[in-house]
């Protein structure tokens, strides 16, 4: 069952309407209540919508509290049935109220810090984890207590190089100018870096 909330001007309420059975036996009762949910485009441009919501039975009494022109919230479900290969919906009412706003949270509320739903303990050594669902211990940010003592582990000796391979690398000399050629020629064979 598809259940919905309406919330918006009444347009209009019916008189109780009677629908004969079609066995002859007690003819069924039912309002009809109007919502006005008409809206306006971004061009300016009204477009009418109107919601009819049944209301059967006892849930007819309701109706008899308001007038056109309230502003109500509607509490129904969409009812549905197939007639002849086609599908119709109706929309069954099952309660009906003046229209609450809900109270926005004030700015300070809005940005103040949420509050821990459970009472923060400092960490204890040995603590197992905590189960499934469980919060995990935290240390309060400034806390007087000191922090558990963390072991300590001894300094590790320096190992010379016992087999006595140290790897060299050759120096590098610069490379040798090249002698520049004489303005006005060619270089000769001479002036070549190699022979």
């Amino acid at each position: 069952m598809i259940k919905l909330t309406a919330t918006g001007p009444i347009h209009s309420i019916s008189p109780v309407i009677e629908i004969p059975s079609k066995t002859g036996g007690t003819p069924f009762l039912k309002r009809e209540l109007v919502i006005d949910d008409t809206w306006v485009d971004h061009n300016g441009n009204a477009h009418p919508n109107f919601v009819l919501i049944e209301f059967t039975g006892d849930n007819m009494q309701q109706l008899g509290n308001f007038a056109p022109g309230h502003y109500v919230t509607v509490n129904a479900y969409v009812n549905g049935r197939e007639h002849n290969g086609r599908v119709f919906n109706t929309i069954k009412g099952q309660s009906v109220a003046p229209y609450q706003p809900q109270q926005q949270p004030t700015q300070a509320a809005q940005y103040a810090a949420p509050q821990p739903q459970h009472p923060q303990q400092p960490y204890a050594q040995g603590t197992a984890y905590p189960q499934q669902g469980q919060a995990y211990p935290q240390q309060p940010a400034y806390s007087q207590q000191p922090y558990p003592q963390q072991p300590t582990y001894p300094q590790q000796p320096s190992y010379p190089n016992q087999g006595g391979y140290a790897p060299s690398y050759p120096q590098q000399q610069a490379p040798a100018p090249v002698p520049v050629a004489q303005q006005g020629g060619n270089p000769g064979v001479d002036d070549l870096p190699f022979r």
